[in-house]
């Protein structure tokens, strides 16, 4: 089976170090991308902790005592993104993505929509009944004030791929994968890799 995230097993050097990135990250990430949000072909801004040795070409997750950190810089820029976008006067869809286990995959996110107050519906929302992870997240950090739905973090083949890889749907099926059909009838084979919760701030 293809490992797809891999926690950190060897001693990570220098967490002081890694906590000033930390807070220097969370300092830069304080003001989103206005410019690219009203260009009329954009869709969404958004930003993911980059730090290393986590976000390189093969994930790593971080502990969870590092992640805790990582939430709490993502919603205090979510109170900045949200005043922002107030005032820009465009209709938005503001979301943290919260994944478990593969943390370091998370990020802040706007969407454009068409109306105010709209929510963004995603294909990939869970059919699963599962409780919000407070107990693994919380601590300190107020997730409470936000409503949150699950959905499913996967790896996904397409159909229309299948001409261009070394791939079949029968070794897919075999390995765990499940046949999935978009909405625009397009067929694709997707297999569940942990959870994403995607967060938004309560109407308090």
């Amino acid at each position: 089976m293809k490992e797809y995230y891999t926690g950190i097993h060897k001693k990570v050097r220098g967490w002081k170090r890694r906590i000033k990135q930390i807070n220097k990250w969370g300092e830069d990430i304080q003001v989103p991308n206005i410019e690219r949000f009203t260009q009329t072909r954009a869709r969404c801004v958004y930003r993911r902790c980059t730090i290393a040795p986590f976000y390189n070409a093969k994930k790593k997750h971080p502990p969870i005592w590092f992640y805790k950190l990582i939430i709490a810089k993502f919603i205090t820029a979510y109170n900045t993104w949200k005043r922002v976008f107030d005032d820009l006067g465009i209709p938005y869809d503001l979301q943290l993505w919260l994944y478990n286990p593969s943390f370091i995959r998370s990020e802040i996110v706007c969407w454009k929509v068409d109306e105010f107050n709209q929510r963004m519906k995603f294909n990939w929302e869970s059919d699963l009944a599962k409780s919000f992870p407070y107990d693994t997240f919380g601590s300190k950090i107020s997730l409470s004030d936000f409503d949150w739905v699950l959905a499913d973090e996967e790896h996904v083949h397409f159909e229309s791929d299948f001409d261009y890889a070394d791939i079949a749907a029968d070794d897919l099926l075999n390995d765990g994968y499940v046949k999935k059909v978009q909405r625009e009838n397009e067929v694709y084979y997707a297999k569940r890799l942990g959870d994403i919760w995607i967060g938004r701030r309560k109407n308090l």
